[in-house]
């Protein structure tokens, strides 16, 4: 079933944003429903747009990590063929977080406080802030991560989703932006973990990040093929490897 986009009305967005506590407070007492929004504000908070996609309902598990691969796909899938100004407006993913993704939103926040408010639920339209965004981040590591043309598009945003702190380097890093070089980082990872039958430590993850980002400082990584890059940072990380042990 098609239904047609929602962003937040912008007085709403300000509202919440203004107010952290409170949505703090509503969210914690209401983990599997947000018809709250409405009485907080007194009116309705969405708009609706003219761009349509095909209906989703996320899926939910004790343990989020058996459906965040799958999770990720479903976003990325129904979403990818909006315009880029949609998909990087903060009001459009407060109405996906509010509405179409709430008790996913709040089953992988780490509800401590409310600072977690402004830093993933209510968030800016910054790179940085959308590809962190609580339900955002599962559409943008699909998006860096798919290889359209190949069989297994998803081969590489299936390991992605297991290592976290890579995602995390490419969101703080300009190189995040430049899709042959995520995919050779990926792929490199990929393939050592897979050849030496291990999972990365946070520490060699960032370590590796680190190295792809002083290639990009001395070589115009933006003009390189995805193999190129590959073959210059695998022997690269696999020193680190062996230099960073738990």
């Amino acid at each position: 079933m098609e239904i047609n986009i929602k962003y937040m009305k912008e007085v709403a967005y300000v509202t919440l944003q203004k107010n952290p506590e409170e949505v703090y407070k509503r969210i914690v007492n209401h983990p599997n429903d947000s018809s709250w929004l409405k009485e907080y504000l007194g009116f309705d908070p969405y708009e609706v747009k003219e761009y349509s996609i095909e209906d989703f309902t996320l899926k939910l598990s004790e343990n989020y990590d058996e459906v965040l691969f799958e999770n990720s796909v479903i976003l990325y899938e129904h979403l990818k063929h909006l315009p880029r100004y949609i998909l990087c407006d903060p009001r459009f993913w407060a109405w996906i977080t509010f509405e179409k993704a709430y008790e996913v939103a709040y089953a992988t926040s780490n509800l401590t406080n409310s600072s977690v408010i402004g830093s993933s639920w209510l968030i800016t339209n910054s790179r940085r802030s959308l590809m962190l965004g609580v339900v955002s981040r599962f559409f943008f590591m699909v998006q860096i991560s798919v290889e359209e043309t190949k069989a297994d598009k998803y081969e590489l945003t299936q390991y992605l989703v297991t290592n976290m702190e890579t995602y995390r380097g490419f969101c703080y890093r300009n190189m995040g932006m430049l899709k042959n070089v995520t995919l050779a980082v990926i792929r490199a990872q990929k393939d050592i973990c897979d050849r030496l039958n291990m999972t990365l430590l946070d520490s060699q993850s960032a370590e590796m990040l680190k190295e792809t980002s002083k290639i990009g400082s001395v070589m115009l990584v933006d003009v390189m093929s995805q193999e190129e890059i590959y073959e210059l940072i695998v022997p690269k990380f696999l020193k680190i490897i062996v230099s960073i042990k738990e």
